[in-house]
């Protein structure tokens, strides 16, 4: 059966607001009306904003420094002009680094890390009201709310709302540009256009990706042209426009150093598996694959519920297209990228993608007989919250890397005679940040991050020498694997075979410490 969409576009061309009143909506999407003595919208955004900054304050907060972390330390301790400088060799746009710099000193560095995390922390509450604004823009309060609760509640956002890197910012750039770009059509007054271009400007200095999102509306705009006002293609020309010549200079700047994605880990390609994954982390967080294995197994129901949802209302919205839109192409242009130039996908990179799913699950749920749809809403709710308690107390948890504890242990244990070797080399930002032992401290293959050019590559060919060249004259080699580049079990098997192992220990998933005998002339201890 077609899917009808409500033509708008004789109130587009009389100037009229292109608003869609309660009574055009189906039943289940209209809000309800606001009941006397009832909870106020404000009141529950702010316990749910409360809620999150509470979880994240006691389960979060204190966790051990990763590496993105780390790096973002490292380049925000630089000067401005440095910091630019770094990032142009990286694989990021500087704003959120220049921003956490700033943010840092008006904090007087102190650790850097309470007061950086703390940043994430206020750009993923003030993501919670955000989203509730978009949600009832699009389909009324009561999906606002509910999108805004499952915006507490995710695993995802909870994650990266305590981490000091720019997916924080990234999504909430997300939610407001997607505000004002469905205004455009709705309510198109000047202020819209300008916080569009505006967020859509600051979106594209803060990843790569925001690109994206302003590639689904153009092809929103393509299929659904008659919503808008005449003029808005030139407006939407005009900010494009706006947005390439701001960023020329940037791109020019990051061609000329030639050395873009010098320090960038190895991605390996995507395949469906990581597809489904990354839903899954989207709705309940990061798990073992066996859980991820079980939720994969389900999504067939859920698009059975999704199909069902569609006969039953036998039409999309505008704003459930331009959502669907806004889901789907990242995610497929970041898998197709990864074939066609180089590996790309990362789960966190698509966390633009995020608020579009939950407005889609948000709607569909709503459209559903009301004791279903709290049924729904209640199993989903429930899972979510797991998912996030899971993640926070299990030693399992995937992304998690427990640097602290580790170098910990070498701080208690290395003496001068010892060396502490690090593979992947792009692991000694958290090292050193917690290291404060007597070892010396190398990488494995041999980097020195200060001068310019990419990090060294490793062959089997070349490890007896490099593993030479680090070991050197020391009694001990205490070697600390992490972030697998390929090369990760050819370092172990070849010091396995070529040295006596003392001691290992796991601290986190594929945090790997191994103590070596590397000498038989000065005595040696069992741990």
């Amino acid at each position: 059966m077609p899917l009808k969409i409500r033509d708008i576009s004789s109130r587009a061309k009389s100037g009229a607001k292109n608003t869609v009143s309660e009574e055009e909506r189906p039943a289940e999407t209209r809000p309800s009306p606001a009941r006397e003595g009832g909870v106020p919208p404000a009141a529950v955004i702010l316990l749910l904003m409360a809620m999150a900054a509470g979880f994240s304050l006691i389960f979060f907060s204190n966790q051990s420094l990763r590496l993105d972390e780390a790096q973002s330390l490292w380049q925000t301790s630089r000067s401005p002009a440095q910091i630019v400088s770094l990032i142009a060799e990286d694989v990021h746009v500087p704003l959120y680094h220049l921003l956490l710099h700033f943010w840092r000193r008006g904090f007087g560095e102190g650790d850097g890390v309470g007061a950086g995390r703390l940043l994430s922390l206020l750009l993923f509450l003030a993501t919670i009201p955000s989203i509730y604004l978009l949600g009832k823009l699009a389909y009324g309060k009561r999906v606002g709310i509910f999108v805004a609760l499952l915006t507490a509640a995710s695993p995802f956002l909870n994650w990266y709302g305590n981490e000091m890197r720019m997916y924080s910012l990234l999504a909430l750039l997300a939610v407001w540009n997607q505000y004002f770009f469905i205004r455009t059509y709705k309510d198109p007054r000047n202020y819209v256009w300008w916080g569009y271009a505006l967020t859509a400007l600051i979106g594209v200095f803060t990843h790569y990706f925001f690109g994206l999102i302003l590639l689904a509306q153009a092809a929103f705009y393509l299929f659904y042209h008659r919503l808008f006002q005449r003029g808005t293609f030139r407006k939407l020309a005009g900010t494009a426009l706006l947005i390439g010549v701001l960023f020329l200079p940037w791109a020019w700047f990051v061609w000329s150093r030639n050395s873009a994605a010098d320090s960038n880990p190895l991605l390996p390609p995507p395949s469906s598996v990581d597809v489904f994954n990354t839903f899954t982390a989207f709705l309940f967080g990061f798990q073992e694959d066996h859980v991820n294995a079980l939720v994969a197994s389900l999504w067939p129901l859920g698009a059975l519920l999704g199909f069902l949802a569609l006969r039953r209302n036998h039409r999309i919205s505008p704003e459930s297209s331009y959502f669907l839109l806004a889901l789907a192409v990242p995610i497929l242009a970041a898998f197709g990228l990864s074939f066609v130039f180089r590996p790309v996908y990362l789960a966190r990179y698509l966390i633009l993608s995020l608020p579009a799913l939950y407005l889609l699950v948000g709607w569909l749920i709503q459209t559903y007989p009301r004791q279903l749809s709290l049924s729904l809403k209640t199993v989903l709710l429930a899972g979510m919250f797991s998912g996030l308690a899971w993640q926070a107390v299990s030693a399992r948890t995937p992304v998690k890397e427990d640097y602290r504890a580790a170098v910990a242990f070498l701080n208690e244990n290395v003496t001068a005679r010892d060396v502490v070797i690090l593979s992947a080399p792009f692991t000694v930002y958290p090292v050193e940040y917690y290291y404060r032992g007597k070892a010396a401290v190398r990488t494995l293959p041999q980097w020195n991050r200060f001068t310019p050019g990419p990090i060294p590559s490793l062959s089997e060919e070349k490890l007896p020498e490099e593993a030479a060249a680090v070991a050197g004259s020391h009694e001990k080699a205490w070697l600390l694997l992490s972030y697998d580049q390929g090369y990760n079990e050819a370092v172990r098997m070849y010091f396995d075979s070529n040295f006596e192992r003392l001691f290992s220990r796991t601290f986190s998933p594929e945090l790997n410490l191994y103590e070596y005998r590397l000498r038989y002339d000065v005595p040696a201890y069992r741990r």
